[in-house]
């Protein structure tokens, strides 16, 4: 039976007095005054999700229908050795992050990245804040708009690291074609441990990012967990074990989502954009430099020749971008290495639509 709001209200204080001798009366005290009038406070997080340890942040959210200012970063508070981060958000804001979420969700480009990069990564976290989180002080939020918001904060976490998990799943490939084993078995780590997060999160479960996702598996997803055991470890020979591990990986990604991620499958949708390599000649030397970089990259002539055979293609004097499905042997190689650098980026041409990840996934558990 689940436990009510104000039972998990209680559990959550207990855990927090038991870590740091903290009561909820001090930490509203050292906050109040943050708040304007009608302001909730809600607990999200690892603690409010009966995760976390005594050295976890308590997260807490400030809103409501006359809260004034928005604070774009956490103000972090120090209550004895509790460190409690509060985002103060008017109540419009938090109503135009779902609406782009909802945007977001409806169309086929990429959702990767938007609310997942470094600065924008909260704005994941913050949709499940609200939604499973505990409100322990003040009136519960009621949002203006009819959306379903619980759906776009799951299928907006879904969608996400089913995207993740793509793009792991293709990198992992193309590290084995161009012998970065290390580089491939940690990557297909990544791509198993995004599918195994969509799916843990689809369940309903709210989000707390990467690092709990053993403790979830272990006990809210045990059915999960075996999937995920012989990935936590990466082999100790990735050149002899690397290429059975990402297949492996690959496998299981399928057996989760049901998706097609075999290269000759998703590299038609990807490609590599050259932001400012160009290459230059000096006697019988051929270097490729970056000056937003500062780096300056010696090249074998298959390596020159491969660079050449890009850029003619490209009709430019360098190329700008090129599909991953559209160059093999030294120019696969190539282009791998030098985004592994950090000198190409990898970009998609389409996202993955939620309607094809929950398909996929349903034709998966009618296979198994």
């Amino acid at each position: 039976m689940a436990m009510t709001e104000e039972g998990r209200c209680r559990e959550l204080e207990a855990r927090v007095l038991s870590y740091h001798d903290v009561s909820f009366e001090k930490v509203l005290s050292e906050i109040a005054y943050l708040r304007d009038t009608g302001d909730s406070v809600i607990a999200g997080g690892s603690l409010a999700y009966s995760l976390g340890n005594r050295l976890s942040d308590l997260d807490l959210v400030i809103t409501g229908p006359s809260t004034a200012h928005s604070s774009l970063v956490p103000l972090e508070h120090f209550i004895g050795s509790l460190r409690v981060d509060v985002w103060k958000l008017e109540q419009k804001l938090v109503e135009e992050t779902f609406e782009r979420a909802e945007d977001a969700l409806a169309g086929e480009g990429l959702v990767l990245g938007s609310f997942g990069d470094v600065d924008r990564e909260d704005e994941l976290k913050l949709l499940h804040r609200i939604i499973y989180g505990i409100t322990i002080d003040g009136p519960h939020l009621q949002l203006a708009s009819t959306r379903n918001h619980r759906v776009v904060a799951t299928n907006l976490v879904v969608r996400e690291y089913g995207e993740r998990m793509r793009s792991s799943a293709l990198l992992a490939q193309l590290a084995i074609q161009a012998d970065r084993p290390l580089a491939a078995v940690f990557n297909a780590r990544l791509a198993v441990e995004a599918a195994l997060n969509a799916s843990v999160v689809e369940r309903g479960l709210p989000f707390t990012g990467d690092k709990w996702l053993r403790e979830r598996l272990a006990g809210q997803a045990a059915d999960l967990a075996t999937l995920h055991d012989p990935f936590r470890e990466l082999p100790i020979d990735p050149d002899t074990a690397g290429a059975d591990f990402v297949e492996e990986a690959i496998a299981t990604c399928r057996r989760l989502w049901g998706l097609a991620l075999q290269i000759e499958d998703v590299s038609r949708f990807a490609r590599w954009s050259n932001p400012d390599l160009s290459m230059h000649e000096v006697g019988d030397e051929c270097m490729l430099i970056s000056a937003k970089h500062g780096v300056l990259i010696g090249v074998d002539l298959l390596e020159a020749e491969a660079w050449r055979g890009l850029s003619s293609d490209s009709g430019k004097t360098e190329p700008s971008v090129w599909g991953v499905d559209e160059c093999g042997g030294s120019a696969a190689t190539l282009s791998y290495q030098l985004y592994e650098r950090g000198l190409l980026d990898l970009e998609w041409e389409r996202g993955v639509p939620i309607s094809e990840l929950h398909s996929r996934k349903e034709a998966a558990r009618d296979r198994h």
